[in-house]
Order: C-alpha cells, then sequence, then structure tokens
C-alpha cells in the first residue's frame, strides 16, 4: 500500500493507447510538464495473468495486479485501454493525466522526425521536486477548476 497515494485518475486518452499495444516502442517524457510521469512507465497487460478478458479491471484481483504492476511508479498504461495515474494530491493525479497525452502526442510526432531525446533521469527529478502547492501548478490548477465550473 502506498501511503502517499491521495488521487486517481482513469484515462482513455486517444493519444496514449498506441504507446500500450507497441512492442517497439514505450512511452517516454520528452516534455518538461510530463517529468511528473516519471521516467519509467510500465505497461500492464490483463492477458499476461487472466487470459483473454474485455481488458476492463472488474474485480479486485485484477485491480490488485494492476496495483502491482504500477509498482513505485506514478502512471501506468493499461494494454488496449488507456492509463491509470497516482497522485500524492488532488492537484497531482490531474496534472499527470492532462499531460500525459500531450506528452505522447510530442513523443510521436517526434518520433517521425527520427530519434528523440527524452528527459534524462535528473531532469525529471529536478521537475518532481515542484510541489502541487507551486505557482505554476496551482495556477492550472485554477484553470481546470474555472472551466468545469467550480471555484478553488
Amino acid at each position: 500500500m502506498r501511503r502517499e497515494i491521495n488521487s486517481v485518475v482513469h484515462s482513455h486518452a486517444d493519444e496514449v493507447v498506441p504507446f500500450s499495444i507497441s512492442k517497439a516502442t514505450k512511452l517516454r517524457p520528452v516534455w518538461h510538464a510530463a517529468g511528473r510521469c516519471g521516467y519509467e512507465i510500465p505497461v500492464w497487460d490483463i492477458a499476461d495473468k487472466f487470459g483473454d478478458t474485455n481488458l476492463l479491471v472488474q474485480n479486485g484481483e485484477q485491480g490488485d495486479d494492476l496495483a502491482q504492476k504500477l509498482g513505485s511508479n506514478r502512471v501506468v498504461l493499461m494494454r488496449g485501454h488507456g492509463f491509470a495515474v497516482a497522485g500524492e494530491s488532488l492537484i497531482d493525479a490531474p496534472w499527470m493525466s492532462v499531460y500525459l497525452p500531450h506528452n505522447a502526442r510530442m513523443y510521436m510526432d517526434a518520433l517521425k522526425l527520427g530519434e528523440a531525446k527524452i528527459l534524462s533521469p535528473g531532469e525529471i527529478v529536478e521537475f518532481q521536486k515542484i510541489q502541487s502547492n507551486s505557482p505554476a501548478m496551482q495556477r492550472a490548477w485554477e484553470y481546470w477548476a474555472r472551466r468545469a465550473g467550480c471555484e478553488t
């Protein structure tokens, strides 16, 4: 159990799903805002343990297996389905779920041009030092809240 996790987001973002099914290319962070997602983004394949399914997590055993694949990471891709994000704060998980698809699109575009330079482990560590109460993350949160019709 990861006691630091206080928010979770699940998404089916079209930009991310191709990386959940590609055997040749792993999704890697290339954009600063995706540094929060971490250096390694594992892919969970429900078929590895449960055989042929509808690719939906439908019971605790499947959920536990997904959580095990997430491990100490912040994001896990779900083969042919989407991704799940585990955040330390209410702002943290939405941040990653918004910026991971942007990163996926940028990475895919860069790969069309040739080899892409991913963020270094050190760059990711530096970005992850930014707290969710930082001005940049607060501005993003306030923007998303206003768009959703909520007050911060």
